[in-house]
């Protein structure tokens, strides 16, 4: 099969690591030129990007930053793996917290916070993944970083388990959300359950479970480069420029964009030709776009 391009939203089940989807992926479209926009934990469910062709150059360009989670968590244990996969490590008391003690703390959570990611994570500690030096046994020390909560809502409250919803920026581990939610109110917790809703523009109402899709129809359900950076700023391109794209040169269109912001060029048919920046601080005709990734 000749290899295309472009997007598929996978519906993720549990049990399944992100390069388990990846695999299967290339099986049903006949390529190894795949890849995707961000991992999702093994035992968690839900959207995850899988990107395809020449659009796997293009996946860091997508305003993919802002995902909202839906997720259980069980205050009183902890493990080590800071969701129900992993093995108890403690237990503490959890009856002293009341649910206007637990709306009180998420809302501590809203704005940046400093988060230290969980050390059984796909994060590179010395060149080798976390997860993996945790599992050898060895001390994993991670530092904390910088997340955004921009939502945090309790949709339903049956302690110890508590059932809530996230929408934040990236990098955040919903894991260490919950254990540091439990820390916050004088106990230890950890994550039931985590399904991802949606990332940027993209929700669940329009993602495939693998099961459903076959090498004869998947390539239907794959959206395309344009679909793909339908978030990015964009501006439409005449034959003249679209050669001049294809031979690395920069163009000069009307609208005012920002610098270092990428920029969608589409062509008459609708289609990317290339993720475009703008080379120049001023240009009294408008905004002149050097080509950053091309795709003709």
């Amino acid at each position: 099969m000749q290899c295309q391009d472009g997007l598929i939203l996978i519906d993720k089940v549990g049990g399944m690591t992100s390069f388990d989807v990846v695999r299967r992926v290339r099986r049903l479209a006949g390529t190894r030129k795949v890849g995707h926009t961000g991992t999702l934990d093994p035992d968690a469910t839900g959207l995850m990007g899988v990107v395809l062709g020449r659009c796997t150059k293009l996946a860091n360009y997508l305003t993919l930053d802002e995902k909202v989670y839906a997720f259980e968590m069980e205050l009183g244990t902890a493990t080590d793996t800071e969701d129900a996969s992993g093995q108890v490590i403690a237990e503490a008391d959890w009856e002293h917290v009341t649910r206007e003690a637990f709306e009180e703390a998420i809302g501590s959570f809203l704005g940046t916070i400093e988060q230290v990611p969980p050390i059984y994570s796909a994060l590179k500690v010395d060149g080798k993944r976390a997860h993996a030096l945790a599992r050898a046994g060895e001390k994993v020390e991670l530092q904390a970083r910088p997340v955004e909560i921009f939502e945090l809502d309790l949709v339903e409250w049956t302690p110890p388990r508590v059932r809530l919803q996230v929408r934040c920026g990236s990098g955040t581990y919903v894991r260490a959300l919950a254990r540091d939610l439990g820390k916050k109110l004088g106990s230890v917790a950890h994550t039931r359950s985590i399904r991802r809703l949606s990332v940027g523009r993209f929700d669940l109402a329009r993602a495939h479970r693998l099961e459903d899709l076959s090498e004869e129809t998947f390539w239907a359900s794959v959206l395309s480069p344009a679909e793909m950076v339908a978030s990015l700023v964009q501006v439409t391109i005449d034959a003249d420029q679209r050669r001049a794209i294809g031979f690395g040169q920069t163009i000069l269109v009307e609208p005012e964009i920002a610098m270092g912001a990428p920029v969608a060029a589409i062509d008459a048919a609708g289609d990317l030709v290339a993720i475009m920046e703008r080379k120049e601080s001023y240009d009294p005709q408008g905004s002149r776009l050097a080509p950053r990734r091309v795709l003709i």
